[in-house]
């Protein structure tokens, strides 16, 4: 974003630029997003005051005096659009999830619960398709560090409302990269009969190069079921500069691009209404801050009044701490010089402290992270239930973030495995392909979302094993619930470590017991009769 100049294009050269003649109509529309949007990513990194000439965004030290005041006033910005973000952000993506990849029931239940139950051949494929496919995307999700990358994202998709993510294959490692990008970047195009399938979608990105502004253009379009991509650099006026790669055929059936937006009504996607209402009162706290501390100023830096004294006595005056001021002369017109010191009251401290616990409790409100200081809790431990319950606002609404974030990772995952069964002829391969080609055409998974709270392994220990007695609940989906990676290995592991102590403590084992020693030996063949 350093490079791009969101006054330099304009809509119509934006629209000739990008777009075909039948989608100039949203043009303007698309214009105006990109506006916005980069004008919230400028307020979150501090940008939070109008310039009176420009009108764009600048820090707070930018601003000039305003005219007509003879003094410098107060300039302050209480960034709070960044940390209310940054909470929401860890809120959402704080917690270790985890991706699981459940194996289809092939054989009976009622067999597989049996004592003795062996997995047929076609379970047992499953069994080891799904677990392949499991370690395949563990195996991703690590190498594209997605912890830190979704919380990167989820602060991108709540300034912005929405964040695109591209699937990229390196042809040099055979790895995939997921590389996800701010939504100012991207210009998806919808079909005209189905609002969620995308034909094309174009990433331009501003750099500089010699001192030079020039605009780098990614197209993936799909065209007559095949996917086309082709990329090229322009100049600031828009001129091809060069061809970076001309339109050839990716070798997919689909764009290799996931946009995760975030949509309050259906249909609607784009800009961040959240964002404007922080931004709102943000503002307003701003400028509260600002008065508060220019008031201050005065009242602790009182006016002098110089009454009845003669013409001049002001420039005679110094300001500094035990200042003397001599008046001479006596009665003016029958009136006595006096000096007097013009104090304040500091009588509005609980009107503003009022109006700004009001506006920062709408903030909280806005936002849904509960306004609590852990402080002043005046009481001991909470159990998991109680922190539930003490923050089930920001809980509910991020369990709604997370229903749109399960939708589109999952899509993530299944183009990135069709993305590698169409790369299995590359000379270089990072992964297994006998388990690409296993997993076929069932892409299904799940992403498993943790809450940032405390850790309440214990209480969820306690319930899946009153479960598990109770028969409610099999130990597998148990490990699952916990959290634990490969299932089928740790059981194996589980069940190995029950044969080794049963062995040990056998009395029937022959390796069981300490072994003799020489000495023992000797003196059973000293007691056994010698032959004659």
């Amino acid at each position: 974003m350093g490079a791009w100049n969101y006054l330099t294009l304009g809509a119509q050269e934006l629209d000739e630029f990008l777009f075909s003649p039948f989608q100039q109509a949203i043009g303007k529309a698309e214009w105006e997003r990109i506006q916005q949007q980069i004008r919230y990513y400028e307020y979150y990194n501090g940008k939070q005051h109008v310039h009176p000439h420009t009108g764009q965004l600048v820090k707070a030290e930018d601003l000039p005096r305003p005219t007509g005041l003879d003094y410098d006033p107060t300039r302050y910005t209480t960034n709070y659009f960044k940390t209310f973000i940054q909470r929401k952000s860890r809120w959402q993506m704080g917690g270790k999830h985890t991706v699981n990849v459940t194996a289809k029931m092939i054989d009976p239940p009622e067999e597989q619960a049996a004592p003795d139950y062996t997995p047929l051949p076609e379970q047992e494929k499953e069994n080891k398709r799904a677990e392949g496919y499991e370690q395949l995307l563990r195996q991703l999700w690590k190498e594209n560090k997605m912890r830190e990358k979704l919380l990167q994202a989820a602060r991108d998709r709540l300034i912005a409302g929405r964040v695109g993510c591209k699937i990229v294959f390196n042809p040099r490692t055979g790895k995939i990269h997921w590389v996800f990008r701010p939504d100012y970047e991207i210009f998806p195009v919808y079909s005209d009969d189905d609002f969620e399938e995308l034909i094309a979608v174009h990433f331009v990105h501003a750099f500089e190069r010699a001192n030079k502004v020039f605009y780098r253009k990614q197209t993936f379009s799909l065209e007559n079921g095949e996917c086309f991509i082709e990329e090229a650099d322009y100049t600031e006026d828009l001129k091809l500069e060069q061809v970076i790669t001309s339109k050839s055929p990716l070798g997919t059936d689909f764009i290799p691009v996931v946009l995760f937006p975030m949509s309050d009504l259906s249909g609607s996607e784009g800009l961040s209404t959240e964002a404007e209402d922080i931004k709102q009162q943000t503002d307003v706290l701003n400028q509260l801050n600002e008065d508060a501390i220019d008031s201050l100023k005065f009242e602790m830096f009182s006016m002098t009044a110089l009454i009845n004294v003669p013409e001049g006595t002001s420039n005679k005056l110094q300001i500094a701490p035990g200042s003397v001021l001599e008046l001479a002369g006596g009665l003016t017109d029958g009136q006595t010089p006096e000096i007097k010191k013009v104090e304040g009251g500091f009588r509005w401290k609980d009107a503003y402290k009022d109006t700004y616990n009001r506006i920062k409790g709408a903030l909280h409100e806005i936002t849904g992270i509960p306004n609590i200081v852990p402080d002043e809790l005046n009481f001991g431990g909470l159990n998991g239930e109680a922190l539930h319950l003490l923050f089930h606002s920001i809980i509910s609404e991020t369990e709604e973030h997370w229903l749109i974030w399960q939708e589109r990772l999952q899509e993530l995952h299944e183009k990135t495995v069709k993305y590698l069964q169409a790369r299995l002829n590359e000379p270089n391969f990072a992964y297994n392909k006998e388990v690409v080609r296993l997993i076929g055409n069932d892409y299904d998974n799940e992403i498993k979302f943790a809450l940032p709270l405390p850790d309440n392994r214990k209480e969820l220990v306690d319930l899946l094993t009153v479960e598990t007695a109770s028969g409610f609940e099999s130990i597998a989906g148990a490990m699952r619930r916990l959290g634990v990676e490969n299932v089928k290995s740790k059981q194996q592991e589980i069940d190995n470590e029950k044969k080794s102590r049963m062995k040990m403590f056998d009395p029937y084992n022959e390796g069981n017991g300490e072994p003799e020693t020489p000495e023992d030996e000797e003196s059973t063949e000293d007691n056994e009769p010698h032959a004659l």
